[in-house]
């Protein structure tokens, strides 16, 4: 119980369960809420999968290795719970989840949450619209890019 409580008091860890947590008892009443849950629960997925886990671990085994392991199944995790979004409220609100997660918004939402510094160089966002086309990206275009994101999610729902 001790364990838990320190995660639970881990920099900003406690504000993201808590408004997961209400999130995700708005949702059945405001479906656009479920957006925010979807975001919400794939921060705290990674949190303390990849920060705790992979971050703060010692192993034998390659990071390459363990990195990509840890993708793998945090991939199948945001599958999982958009599809599940899908059948509670509609599909244009799973495509919408997968937007936001796609655009980077939830990449934001995890420096935030651990109270880090948003990085000024994005190395790893080639997977997004903008680092298909540009690569690396600067903090300026990742934001840019989630707003992008958020607002083409939105347009989704709505039309």
């Amino acid at each position: 119980m001790k364990e838990l409580i320190e995660i639970f008091r881990y920099r900003l860890v406690s504000l993201n369960i808590i408004l997961l947590i209400v999130s995700s008892l708005t949702m059945f009443n405001y479906k656009i809420v479920s957006l925010v849950t979807f975001a919400l629960i794939i921060n705290i997925y990674d949190i303390l999968g990849y920060h705790f886990t992979l971050i703060r671990r010692n192993t034998q085994v390659p990071e390459k290795v363990i990195v990509r392991a840890y993708r793998i199944h945090q991939l199948l995790f945001e599958i999982l719970i958009a599809v599940f979004i899908g059948f509670l409220f509609g599909w244009q609100y799973s495509i919408s989840c997968g937007v936001i997660k796609w655009f980077g918004l939830q990449d934001l939402l995890y420096y935030l949450i651990l109270r880090q510094p948003i990085p000024q160089k994005f190395t790893w966002m080639k997977w997004t619209p903008f680092g298909i086309i540009k690569g690396d990206l600067s903090k300026f275009e990742v934001i840019f890019q989630a707003v992008i994101g958020i607002i083409i999610a939105i347009l989704i729902i709505i039309l």
